[in-house]
């Protein structure tokens, strides 16, 4: 086991042409990179590389150099561009050896699928010298572990299902086995409605204790703060910062995720809520175009409608002389509440500003009260659609926390 005060350092390493272009999206160093974030490893670099041997082995080297630990997606496959196993045995000047038991594997996967196995296929049981297999029972492609001059890297298929399947099976308990990590806490505050500047203006002003790790993610229309703390920190300690920081964030925190509850977003949120407090809920929406309905959950949502055209909740309300706004979605959500006879009811209306800009009229209500906002969403229809709804979930937070 290696032993050492700082973190293991980690390098996530993708290869392949098509990712390298852009023709498809890298979703594995991501995936990899919070999984070693959560064990206690120090992520230092993602590095993708083309398909070609002379650069894998360059690069392949230059890891080794860097890093304790190197996740290495893709290139595992039989074709002429699958150049993983080559490139480690060049770059450390090792050999290729048949794996009789991986190559087994491969025919039995074949023989499941009632499929001739072609002879390229033979080329995944090649690996390296004194490297250890990792067992592949959902594809061809088995992977491997093993140690350059000092790094230890894995390699895994580039298939997302595939990669993820062989870390839960394998590299993370191997990762823990190998290495000594002292696994940090991650608190996330999740906010709505406070932009990210303002966020980092307020946490500069606690002058958070350096030893824990700041970052942002700011994702419209939410934001995330993180503060990774050490494994020295009491649990005093953290609720010391865990109270100061939500102080700062103020009535835009909606959620703490990591301490005492698991909140992954803002529907994620309501839908606690909403299942907590045993309540149902009734929706007419127009602007979102049907994003609530699908973010919400089918056991309390009982009734859904969507409206292209304010005109058309008018005119099934029989409110077609009313100006829109907040006040005519109060009124509708109050009438589309008694008619399904739900604990709660949304309403969302909405009318043109101007050729970027939507005025947005949402509305909460239940047998004893309500809530209602009034907010203008600019931008392409996507975003406005994606703030349109997530003002609906933090109005139906709002209302139910306030309750």
């Amino acid at each position: 086991m290696h032993k050492t005060d700082k973190a293991p350092s980690v390098i996530i390493f993708s290869q392949g042409d098509e990712v390298i272009t852009g023709a498809l999206v890298d979703t594995n160093a991501a995936f990899l990179a919070d999984q070693c974030r959560l064990l206690g490893f120090d992520v230092i670099r993602h590095i993708t590389v083309s398909d070609d041997l002379a650069d894998l082995v360059q690069v392949l080297k230059e890891v080794d150099a860097m890093a304790d630990v190197c996740l290495c997606t893709g290139g595992l496959g039989p074709t002429q561009d699958d150049l993983t196993a080559e490139a480690f045995a060049q770059a450390f000047q090792v050999e290729l050896e048949m794996d009789s038991e991986a190559l087994v594997m491969i025919a039995e996967f074949f023989a499941q699928l009632k499929m001739p196995m072609a002879d390229v296929n033979k080329k995944q049981a090649l690996l390296p010298t004194n490297s250890t297999r990792i067992d592949n029972r959902w594809g061809t492609a088995p992977g491997f572990t093993a140690v350059g001059q000092q790094c230890r890297f894995y390699f895994m298929p580039g298939v997302p299902y595939e990669m993820k399947q062989m870390m839960e099976t394998f590299v993370l308990a191997d990762l823990q086995r190998q290495f000594k990590l002292e696994q940090p806490r991650l608190i996330t505050f999740r906010s709505m409605g406070m932009g990210e500047s303002d966020i980092q203006q307020a946490v500069n002003s606690l002058e958070i204790d350096n030893d824990i790790r700041v970052s942002f993610r700011a994702g419209m229309p939410e934001n995330e703060l993180k503060l990774l703390f050490p494994q020295s920190h009491t649990k005093e300690q953290v609720q010391y910062w865990v109270d100061n920081v939500s102080d700062v964030l103020g009535a835009s925190l909606f959620a703490i995720d990591g301490w005492g509850q698991s909140v992954s977003n803002l529907p994620d949120c309501v839908d606690q809520l909403m299942t907590e407090k045993k309540l149902t809920l009734s929706l007419i929406e127009t602007l979102s175009q049907g994003d609530i309905a699908r973010q919400c959950q089918a056991d309390w949502l009982l009734t859904s409608a969507v409206y292209p055209k304010v005109s058309g909740i008018q005119t099934a309300f029989s409110t077609v002389q009313q100006p829109i706004g907040e006040a005519l979605a109060l009124e509708i959500a109050k009438e589309n509440r008694a008619r399904h006879k739900t604990a709660l009811s949304l309403v969302q209306l909405h009318k043109k500003v101007n050729d970027t800009t939507v005025a947005v009229f949402t509305a909460v209500a239940d047998a004893h009260g309500h809530i209602s906002s009034t907010k203008e969403v600019w931008g392409r229809a996507l975003r406005q659609q994606t703030v349109a709804s997530a003002l609906a979930f933090n109005l139906i937070r709002k209302f139910i926390q306030n309750q």
